[in-house]
């Protein structure tokens, strides 16, 4: 976790650096958010055939290699916003079979009771991590530079791979075969699909993660922007801003893991998305660095609402032997409108002020808080 924070502000400042375009970060972001919505699916398929613990070693293997393009291409003067754009894509695809394994994988773990303080758990690590590699990650790019950064990352891959070795329970779902047909892998496709789009809550959740992925695109394509040009913060102003956020989702992880499992997970979860728009929208009108921050961890309090009882609520009510499947599709259904929320914001951004384009994110966020309290289902969660 920690290597991919650096990894992340290093791609966004050196792509910044190359091109000085915010359409080019636009696009960064794009191709980032394009295999779950090519590949989504497929993998789903997979995730639920194969055993989850050893494919989320391998993703870690894999990805340990294909980061290592970016500084060697570098120090041979080849590196392009092409190339880029390639590591880019290759990395997301495995991120995306590691993530759908990953959270195939955790209700294996720990009892369904325990699911929200395990996934809270998680989240709060997530953060931690944040914390750390947003701050730290620009102060490194001042000291090392951009490129030196993905050694780092490349290092916390391999290192990931080998703490997961230790787990000793399997990850093969029971009665799972490798051995399928072209036409078997579209019927679990479609089952998959079938399952989310025929159960109401799934469906209203991927709604809201579609919507709030439509929301929070802008945010990796402007901040560094937001932090140069208007808050005059500069590479460690983006890092601290990232680390704000983090932090705040920290402290709402640590209450969402102590009540979440007392209160409403629905109703929880779509206050927490109402009230991280109204701040968001605030944030977007602050020209002071101290007040952004405040801010902008107040909005990542709570946003660790949704990101942490989102996901317990489809773990708790997808079947273990299709949950690979159904959490595939909701993530590439939720990503479907993230690569054009970034290309949309960066294309904007050269014509109009970042902070109106953050003021409609933050509105379309409320508006999402409301659509989902005033849904009945959600109220029986």
């Amino acid at each position: 976790m920690l290597g991919n924070d650096f990894h992340f502000i290093a791609l966004m400042w050196l792509t910044y650096a190359i091109s000085g375009s915010p359409l080019d970060l636009g696009l960064v972001m794009m191709f980032s958010s394009l295999p779950p919505l090519l590949f989504g699916l497929f993998m789903g398929v997979y995730v639920d055939l194969w055993d989850r613990k050893k494919l989320m070693i391998l993703c870690d293997i894999f990805r340990c290699f294909v980061v290592l393009m970016f500084p060697l291409l570098y120090y041979f003067g080849l590196l392009r916003l092409a190339h880029i754009y390639l590591i880019t894509f290759l990395l997301s695809s495995l991120q995306v079979l590691f993530e759908s394994a990953q959270g195939s994988f955790v209700p294996n773990l720990v009892a369904r009771p325990q699911l929200v303080v395990a996934n809270s758990i998680s989240q709060m690590t997530s953060q931690v991590t944040n914390i750390i590699g947003s701050a730290l990650a620009g102060v490194l790019i001042l000291l090392i530079g951009n490129i030196n950064i993905f050694y780092l990352d490349s290092f916390s891959f391999l290192f990931s791979a080998a703490s997961l070795s230790f787990i000793t329970r399997s990850g093969r779902v029971a009665g799972a075969t490798l051995s399928v047909s072209g036409r078997e892998i579209l019927h679990r496709m479609k089952e998959g699909m079938r399952l989310m789009a025929n159960t109401e809550l799934i469906l209203i959740l991927t709604i809201t993660m579609a919507i709030m992925n439509f929301a929070l695109g802008p945010v990796n394509v402007l901040f560094p922007i937001l932090s140069e040009k208007i808050l005059q913060a500069g590479a460690a102003g983006f890092g601290f801003l990232m680390s704000g956020l983090s932090f705040g989702m920290l402290i709402g992880a640590i209450v969402v893991g102590k009540v979440g499992s007392r209160l409403t997970k629905g109703k929880l979860t779509y206050w927490g998305v109402l009230l991280m728009g109204i701040f968001f929208s605030l944030f977007s009108l602050s020209r002071n660095f101290a007040l952004s921050m405040g801010l902008i961890a107040i909005s990542g309090f709570f946003f660790a609402a949704p990101k942490v009882l989102g996901i317990t609520i489809l773990q708790d009510k997808i079947p273990d032997e299709i949950r690979g499947r159904v959490l595939s599709a909701q993530i590439m259904l939720s990503s479907l409108m993230f690569p054009l929320s970034m290309l949309i914001s960066g294309f904007f951004a050269q014509y109009v002020s970042v902070s109106i384009i953050l003021l409609v994110a933050g509105f379309i966020m409320v508006l999402n808080g409301i659509y989902g309290l005033s849904s009945r289902v959600v109220s029986t969660v």
